[in-house]
């Protein structure tokens, strides 16, 4: 009786155990360093699908929008939201989508934001009015806000500290090209099919990308931020923000009678901004660690990226612009006339990514910022009309410094940022590094598209009025027939009409040469304020000291200090500082694999 009842009573402890033990939620155990280093490429190479594509489809939708304009017969006005829907869903979910990553693993996020882009690119292509195609933007901009924030902190994850540099370096160049050449491409999809193509030729890509992520890449997170709780809060005010903010800069012209809309909007990007940074200072689990806003190099490097990306985005824009409005050239023609930014880019980059892992990030940053300014400031002297290939090669110097100087900056930014961050942080460090980039790219089209529009305008009224009533009394034109030839070559300059005025002798052309040299004023202060954008970085990257290796050392030193070094990893959790996957030095030589 005694034995059964002991029995009964061990049997009922047993399955109280085994209830306990099901109860618990599974134990998360990141990778060996080893293994990750030694399938870098593959890990790398499935990343940089989903990367360059998200990146792409920020450019590569400009050149459609005439045609789109004419196919859904609707205004510029509704039709430029194609674009900004993309933009500002891109740029809300950046760093909450990142800090998420690293909570609940990163192969997940990747998986499910790829997919999310590759669906919204096959609506987007079936799209059967411009409100629908809106919306299915939003939707595409919504995966590659998932998945963009781990282009760097999966970089950081598969490359060795004395390689991180060069990784960093070369997902930066991605960057660049990718962003460059979204004008060539979207050129010749317009040219030779349709704007679907445009949307399509991302499906192929996408779900080759899902399947092969499935396949190959092992889930990581964030070991230290793993059971914490989601601030929730804290990515709801900071969503808000950056949301008041993009679309202040896109849609409220403070110029052309918007300005009761824009300061509406700027002062809520304010107002959740300090919200955000109060919540910040007081959640028990912040979605930012603290240790990040004080981290002098991680921050500084931000600061350089909005300022470098307003320039570098918003020259490009108006490269863009440029070529197509007051050259008058094709999307393809002015597709392939910025080209060489990109290929430029490509060529520094051997040299930026040998020297990232040796020299101090802002010992190539400040040269490279230098050149850009520079090379912006010879295309400021571009002549106001392209009747031959003279006037290209005027500006083919400057263009080809820009290329030089955004290849060798941008990446060097990027390294002087993550390779300050350590394994904790690395999701959220990314994402708060392509909200910085984000940002400035909307600030920076903003104030150049506000310089252009104002610089125009004063030299009109200063210089080219004058001039053109001179020449309107000299040729003894009544005013009803005279404006609309002035109108008319305005808004060509301005990409105010689809179809382009053709000037006769005589009039036409006096009139055009006292018009376009009022655009070419424009265009020219646009192009000095985008240097002068630049520049302002300088003064920031002489806190760019530590290369990636002198950072992972200092974090492991500081680690081996103790807890007021900021603490090690849980014993047994498979990490490095910070939740990073650790590296063994008993590590074999062959590294087994392990399931993805």
């Amino acid at each position: 009786m005694i034995l059964r009842r002991k029995q009964r009573r061990a049997n009922e402890e047993d399955a109280a155990g085994q209830a306990v033990a099901e109860a618990e939620p599974p134990r998360r155990e990141n990778p060996p360093a080893e293994f990750l280093y030694a399938n870098k490429w593959r890990i790398f190479g499935v990343m940089m699908i989903g990367w360059a594509m998200s990146l792409l489809d920020v450019s590569i939708v400009n050149v459609s929008i005439p045609e789109l304009q004419d196919e859904m017969s609707t205004d510029v006005a509704t039709v430029t939201w194609v674009i900004n829907a993309y933009n500002i869903i891109f740029a809300v979910l950046l760093v909450s989508m990142g800090r998420l990553a690293d909570q609940f693993g990163r192969k997940r996020f990747f998986m499910a934001g790829l997919a999310l882009f590759t669906v919204g690119s096959a609506l987007c292509a079936a799209a059967w009015s411009v409100e629908w195609l809106i919306v299915f933007r939003a939707i595409q901009g919504a995966g590659a806000g998932v998945l963009a924030p781990l282009g760097f902190a999966m970089t950081v994850l598969v490359f060795p500290p004395q390689q991180r540099g060069f990784g960093l370096a070369l997902i930066a160049v991605v960057a660049l090209v990718s962003s460059a050449l979204g004008p060539v491409l979207g050129g010749v999809l317009v040219e030779l099919a349709s704007w679907h193509w445009i949307f399509l030729i991302n499906v192929p890509f996408g779900i080759l990308g899902v399947l092969l992520a499935a396949r190959s890449w092992p889930e990581t997170w964030d070991l230290g931020a793993v059971g914490k709780a989601v601030d929730v809060r804290g990515m709801l005010l900071l969503g808000a923000a950056v949301f008041f903010y993009i679309v202040a800069l896109v849609e409220a012209n403070p110029f052309g009678g918007d300005l009761p809309l824009w300061l509406s909007l700027m002062q809520g990007a304010i107002l959740f901004g300090v919200l955000f940074y109060w919540w910040e200072r007081r959640a028990p689990d912040p979605m930012i660690p603290p240790g990040l806003l004080s981290n002098v190099q991680f921050r500084n490097a931000n600061i350089g990226m909005i300022f470098f990306a307003a320039g570098a985005i918003g020259s490009l824009l108006l490269m863009s612009l440029m070529f197509v409005n007051l050259w008058g050239y094709s999307q393809l023609e002015a597709g392939l006339s910025i080209a060489p930014v990109a290929l430029c880019g490509l060529v520094a980059w051997p040299f930026v990514g040998r020297a990232a892992d040796a020299r101090p990030p802002g010992e190539l940053a400040k040269p490279a910022l230098i050149l850009m300014a520079l090379g912006m400031l010879i295309v400021s002297f571009m002549p106001s009309t392209a009747g031959d290939a003279w006037a290209y090669l005027r500006v083919l110097p400057g263009l080809l410094l820009i290329g030089a100087g955004m290849g060798i900056g941008f990446p060097a930014l990027n390294v002087g940022a993550m390779g300050a961050v350590s394994g904790q942080e690395l999701g959220v460090a990314s994402g708060i590094l392509n909200t910085a980039r984000q940002l400035g790219a909307a600030a920076g089209v903003a104030i150049l598209i506000a310089t252009f529009g104002g610089a125009l305008h004063a030299h009109m009224s200063w210089f080219a009025d004058d001039e053109i009533e001179d020449i309107v009394d000299d040729w003894e034109i009544p005013s009803a027939v005279a404006t609309p030839v002035i109108q008319g070559t305005l808004h060509d300059y301005t990409g105010g009409t689809e179809d382009r005025f053709e000037p006769g002798p005589g009039f036409d052309e006096e009139i055009i040469r006292e018009t376009a040299g009022s655009a070419r004023e424009g265009f020219a202060w646009a192009f000095r304020q985008a240097a002068l954008l630049v520049l302002t970085a300088l003064p920031l990257m002489g806190a760019l000291r530590r290369t990636p290796a002198q950072a992972r050392a200092e974090a492991m030193a500081a680690m081996a200090a103790g807890p007021g070094g900021g603490g090690g990893p849980r014993p047994g959790d498979g990490a490095g500082p910070n939740g990073e996957p650790a590296e063994r030095e008993d590590a074999p030589e062959r590294v087994p694999d392990r399931p993805a």
